[in-house]
């Protein structure tokens, strides 16, 4: 007897140990691992505004550097434009004061024609005027200046080391740019000049194309990142949803196993005192019973609910009845498919927890009210998919709902528990309808009340 005793005691420890020990260093790790994620992630609540916040700031920083470096390109381009200007004026002058030097002897009417088709095949130039060192017009484009006296400023280029001289200034044409050359005959000595001149209004011609080019290459930039913003910020969207709904099943299974700690107490004093009272027989049957209900009663929720996160908050809802003395009965037809209904896991656990909290406070008012007798207290819960629709059933025998308050149970703020209760049926309810759903319930005084939901056809 005393060797028997010996092994139940033992047998006992060994269990206790056990079960104390796993839940309470399986809790530190994943608490410690919520702590470190909620310090470092926003809350649910705030996940699509963090979501929004980062597409703001990003369409914001993409659309700034995008501006930014369009204006940097354009200020270059420009830089570059009045550069190649400047260079492609010289060069058309060396050019144009090379042809002078053979057409030079030409009569007036043929230094005329010909000049004129100089202009015409240097589309890159406004005017082209010959200056002799009498400062009288040689040749002008404009033929109504041809022989007119120059009254302009020029460069003295007896005192330049160059013969090249590049400016702004105006003239009979308008405002302009100028490139001046000097002409010398054989014995190099100076006959005059020759003025290269391309016109402002063409050059701002230019400069209003370029603008427009990277205008709409920016606009077109803009409207790539912004479709690549928008695929981005649906990656993240679901990475989110994805974190949330690995919180919210971490979290419940935590619910569960807190649940579960302090119905395994409740059953350890059982085990403790058969076994001191010499019952070791009903001890032993005790524990092996236990063993069974536990394990068939996750079996069964695990191999009916392909959600996670649902099951691992059924689990824990279970056990909480536990706890508070309520028979929690799972629906012989439960069954719950995701692929028959595309709903949200964190909108799932938040309308069920909802309901099935509502029933066990329910209950709990029923125990503590002096007219309960000996009613027993139980949770009806079931859960049914078929290819497109959803319908999920909670049934207490709590105190039910007075017929007058039934239709305020939806409002806001609107409880009979005190103050700061009364929102989780309103939101369930929004929830629900968001969805595409209803909700409806069916209670009598002092018997119970039964919540059912529907969801039809639901989409993500």
């Amino acid at each position: 007897m005393k060797v028997l005793k010996s092994f139940f005691t033992v047998h006992f420890l060994y269990f206790y140990k056990q079960i104390f020990f796993t839940y309470k260093s399986v809790r530190k790790i994943i608490i410690y691992y919520i702590i470190i994620v909620m310090k470092t992630t926003l809350s649910r609540k705030t996940l699509n505004a963090l979501r929004k916040e980062i597409k703001r700031n990003q369409l914001a920083l993409i659309i700034g550097i995008t501006i930014l470096l369009t204006l940097g390109g354009m200020f270059i381009n420009i830089s570059s434009n009045d550069k190649a200007f400047n260079q492609s004026l010289q060069d058309t002058s060396e050019l144009v004061t090379r042809l002078y030097h053979f057409a030079k002897n030409m009569s007036k009417e043929e230094l005329t024609d010909y000049m004129d088709s100089v202009v015409r095949d240097l589309p890159d130039i406004d005017v082209i005027s010959i200056v002799d060192k009498n400062n009288n017009r040689v040749y002008h484009a404009h033929h109504e200046l041809i022989d007119t006296q120059f009254d302009g400023t020029h460069p003295d280029f007896s005192t330049m080391l160059s013969d090249f001289l590049t400016e702004n200034n105006t003239g009979p044409s308008g405002p302009q740019r100028r490139t001046y050359s000097a002409i010398y005959d054989d014995d190099g000595n100076y006959e005059g000049f020759i003025m290269i001149i391309k016109l402002r209004t063409s050059m701002r011609n230019v400069t209003i194309r370029t603008v427009l080019l990277f205008l709409v290459v920016t606009l077109a930039a803009i409207l790539i990142e912004l479709a690549i913003s928008a695929t981005l910020s649906k990656k993240i969207k679901r990475q989110f949803l994805e974190f949330a709904e690995d919180l919210e099943g971490t979290k419940f299974l935590v619910d569960s196993m807190r649940a579960n700690n302090h119905d395994f107490t409740n059953k350890l004093h059982v085990i403790l005192g058969l076994i001191q009272i010499g019952e070791y027989e009903k001890a032993q049957s005790y524990i092996e019973n236990i063993s069974i209900i536990q394990r068939e009663t996750i079996s069964r929720v695990m191999n009916s609910i392909d959600n996670a996160s649902f099951a691992a908050l059924l689990i824990g809802k279970i056990a909480r009845a536990s706890e508070c003395n309520v028979k929690f009965i799972l629906d012989s037809n439960l069954h719950f498919c995701s692929q028959d209904i595309a709903i949200p896991s964190e909108a799932l656990v938040t309308i069920t927890g909802n309901l099935i909290d509502n029933a066990l406070d329910s209950m709990n008012e029923m125990l503590h009210s002096e007219d309960r007798g000996l009613k027993q207290n139980e949770l009806h819960f079931g859960v049914m998919t078929k290819p497109g629709s959803l319908l999920i059933t909670v049934k207490d025998t709590g105190t039910g709902i007075p017929e007058k308050i039934q239709k305020q149970i939806y409002e806001n703020g609107f409880s009979t528990k005190g103050e700061g209760r009364g929102v989780g049926l309103y939101h369930t309810k929004l929830l629900i309808e968001s969805l595409g759903g209803e909700i409806s319930f069916e209670s009598q005084e002092g018997k119970g009340t039964c919540f059912m939901v529907r969801l039809n056809s639901i989409t993500e």
